[in-house]
């Protein structure tokens, strides 16, 4: 199968550094080169573990569809995906509290 740019949307846990011992969860939007969910489940993986960030869920993820319009961040984080073939980018953290 062909690589073609993914997109998907992410549930993430890490270690606020200025509480060191309090774990965030956000949600974020990835984009990357795959021929697969798998590899992009896999990509975000180790992109993530190398921040010392943990995946907790892919709660979508797709090939990018042609001719539909996303925000600003979202656009300019699919055009830096398009011209590297490594690039692994995220967008910004939503935070949410955990009960």
């Amino acid at each position: 199968m062909q690589p073609e740019i993914w997109i998907g949307t992410v549930e993430i846990s890490f270690t606020d550094p200025d509480k060191p011992n309090h774990v965030e969860h956000a949600f974020t939007v990835i984009t990357t080169w795959a021929s697969s969910f798998e590899e992009f489940n896999q990509k975000c993986v180790q992109m993530l573990e190398s921040h010392g960030w943990k995946l907790l869920s892919i709660e979508v993820a797709n090939p990018v569809p042609q001719g539909v319009v996303f925000s600003d961040e979202v656009e300019d984080m699919l055009e830096r995906t398009r011209v590297n073939e490594a690039a692994i980018i995220y967008g910004t953290f939503h935070t949410y509290p955990v009960m």
